[in-house]
C-alpha cells in the first residue's frame, strides 16, 4: 500500500487588539454588510483592500438589466455589421427602419435612466475614487 501524503497547513497566528465596544460593534456591522466574517474583514482592510457592501436587490436588478441592454446593442450592431454599405444606406433611408431605430434607442436611454436612479451606492473605479 502506498502511504497518503499529508500536507500540513501553515500555522496561523492569533493577534489581539484593544478597542471599545462601540468600535467593535461598528466593525462587526461593516463586516456583515460586506458579507465577510469579522476576521476576514479585518484581514482585508489590513492588507489595504477595501471590501464593498453587497448589492441591494434593486442594484442587482439594475445590473441584470444592463446586461440585457448590452445584449440588445450587440444584436443591433451585429445586424449592421453584416450589411454592406449600400444596404446600410437603404436601411437608414427607410422610414420604417428609422422609426424602429429611434423607438429602440429611446427605450434603451429611458431604461438607462431608470437603472441610474436605482443605483444607490457609488461605483468604485480601479483608481479608488467614486464616480
Amino acid at each position: 500500500m502506498k502511504k497518503k501524503q499529508i500536507t500540513k497547513k501553515p500555522q496561523t497566528r492569533v493577534h489581539a487588539f484593544r478597542c471599545t465596544d462601540e468600535v467593535w460593534s461598528k466593525l462587526k456591522e461593516k463586516a456583515k454588510s460586506c458579507g465577510l466574517s469579522l476576521n476576514r474583514y479585518l484581514t482585508e482592510t489590513g492588507l489595504k483592500h477595501h471590501p464593498r457592501k453587497r448589492l441591494t436587490k434593486e442594484e442587482v436588478d439594475a445590473l441584470n438589466s444592463l446586461v440585457f441592454a448590452r445584449t440588445d446593442l450587440i444584436k443591433v450592431s451585429s445586424v449592421l455589421l453584416g450589411k454592406t454599405e449600400v444596404e446600410k444606406l437603404k436601411l437608414f433611408k427607410s422610414e420604417k427602419f428609422m422609426s424602429w431605430w429611434l423607438k429602440a434607442s429611446t427605450e434603451l436611454i429611458r431604461h438607462w435612466y431608470s437603472i441610474e436612479s436605482n443605483i444607490t451606492s457609488p461605483v468604485l473605479t480601479k483608481e479608488g475614487g467614486a464616480s
